[in-house]
């Protein structure tokens, strides 16, 4: 959307980090929140090979209150899906991908982020 196009018009990024899953040999990804101080305001995702569902889950330190319940959500990745967190997803939900999220039997991607630690910045 012209939304996201807005977002990445001042993104650059410093870093990028491949990942290489293989189903038949029980890969997946953790749930996990990437490091709110070192990984800059935008985090992208390229899924280069293979389908996968990527969960976002509501980190439980950032619900409303204790008797809420956590919001989920299951997002398809096709391959050569661009995944763009920014905002509430980027800080307030975790993502990760099940042993059952690897929807084809490789899945590559590779996660641009700016990082913010001195010795990165360019």
């Amino acid at each position: 959307t012209s939304r996201n196009v807005h977002l990445l018009r001042d993104f650059r990024p410093n870093e990028a980090n491949a990942i290489d899953y293989r189903r038949e040999e029980g890969h997946y990804l953790l749930p996990h929140c990437d490091d709110r101080q070192l990984s800059g305001k935008i985090l992208c995702n390229l899924c280069i090979c293979g389908d996968a569902v990527m969960t976002y889950t509501e980190d439980s330190r950032k619900r409303r209150s204790a008797g809420d319940s956590l919001a989920t959500f299951e997002v398809r990745l096709p391959r050569r899906a661009l995944q763009i967190q920014s905002g509430r997803v980027r800080y307030n939900f975790q993502h990760g991908i099940k042993k059952t999220g690897l929807l084809s039997s490789r899945r590559v991607s590779i996660t641009f982020r700016h990082n913010a630690y001195n010795g990165y910045n360019i």
